[in-house]
C-alpha cells in the first residue's frame, strides 16, 4: 500500500495533508525518514509519526460539529488556542475536514478517515459551501456580477455567488447569503475586504449538502457514513 494512503487509512489527516507530512520529513519507518512518496508500507513494517506509532483505525466515523468562535481547526496550535477536537469526547483521531479560521462559525466535519477527508475536499468534486454574513455596507450589483463571474485579487482567483437576506437598521448592517465550491484559505473574508466590507460575523450552515439545522454552537452529531455515500 502507497505511503499516504496508509497514513491516511490510520486517521492521521487527508492524503494530502499526509503528502505533506511525508515532503518534511515528519513520517520514520523502521526508525529511518522516508519521504519517497512511492514508498510501499509492508506488513512488518513499523510507522511512525513525530515518534508515534500508526495503526489502522478498526471503525471509520464522521461527525458535524457547530464550531463556535474562537476555536481553531488543528490538532496542534503554538499560541494553546481552544481547539474543535476537544469538543468531541472520542477515543479516536479525529480532524476536520477542511477548515474554518478562528473567528468563523458554524458547521465544520470531523472524522478519522482520511480517504473520505480527501472525497469531501478534493478541487475536483466542487463541493458546496454555504454562509451567512453579517457586514457594514450595501454590495453593488455589478460587484455582485463580477464576484460571480470570477474576480483575481492577487494573481489568485476568486468567484462566490452572493445574495442578501436582509439589510438591518439602527446601526445598518447587512445580512448575505454567499455560495462556494471551493475551499480557499480565507476565501470570503479576502472578497469582502477586497469590496472594503467589514464583517462582523461569517458563519457556515450548510457544507455538502449537510444542513447545521438547530445543532446549537459546541453540540456535535453523529453522521452515519453509510447514509452519507450512496
Amino acid at each position: 500500500m502507497r505511503l499516504n494512503k496508509f497514513l491516511a487509512k490510520t486517521g492521521l489527516a487527508s492524503r494530502r495533508k499526509c503528502d505533506e507530512f511525508i515532503s518534511n520529513g515528519l513520517i520514520k519507518i523502521n526508525e529511518k525518514i522516508v519521504t519517497d512518496f512511492s514508498y510501499k508500507v509492508i506488513k512488518d513494517d513499523i510507522v511512525k509519526y513525530k515518534n508515534k506509532i500508526l495503526e489502522f483505525e478498526n471503525e471509520n466515523v464522521l461527525y458535524m460539529l457547530n464550531k463556535p468562535k474562537n476555536y481553531i481547526c488543528t490538532s496542534n496550535d503554538p499560541y494553546d488556542r481552544k481547539k474543535i477536537t476537544d469538543l468531541i469526547p472520542s477515543r479516536h483521531r479525529l480532524f476536520s475536514i477542511g477548515r474554518l479560521d478562528y473567528k468563523t462559525t458554524g458547521l465544520i466535519l470531523l472524522t478519522n478517515n482520511g480517504d473520505l477527508a480527501n472525497n469531501f475536499i478534493h478541487p475536483k468534486n466542487r463541493i458546496l459551501r454555504k454562509y451567512e454574513v453579517h457586514s457594514n455596507r450595501q454590495i453593488k450589483r455589478d460587484n455582485i456580477k463580477s464576484i460571480k463571474k470570477g474576480i483575481i485579487i492577487n494573481n489568485v482567483a476568486y468567484k462566490a455567488d452572493i445574495s442578501i437576506i436582509a439589510k438591518i437598521k439602527n446601526p445598518e448592517s447587512y445580512l448575505w447569503n454567499v455560495a462556494l465550491r471551493e475551499g480557499k484559505n480565507r476565501e470570503i473574508r479576502k472578497i469582502f475586504e477586497f469590496l472594503k466590507q467589514d464583517i462582523y460575523s461569517l458563519h457556515r450552515y450548510e457544507f455538502a449538502g449537510i444542513k447545521l439545522g438547530s445543532l446549537k454552537p459546541g453540540k456535535f452529531k453523529k453522521i452515519k457514513i453509510s447514509e452519507l455515500i450512496k
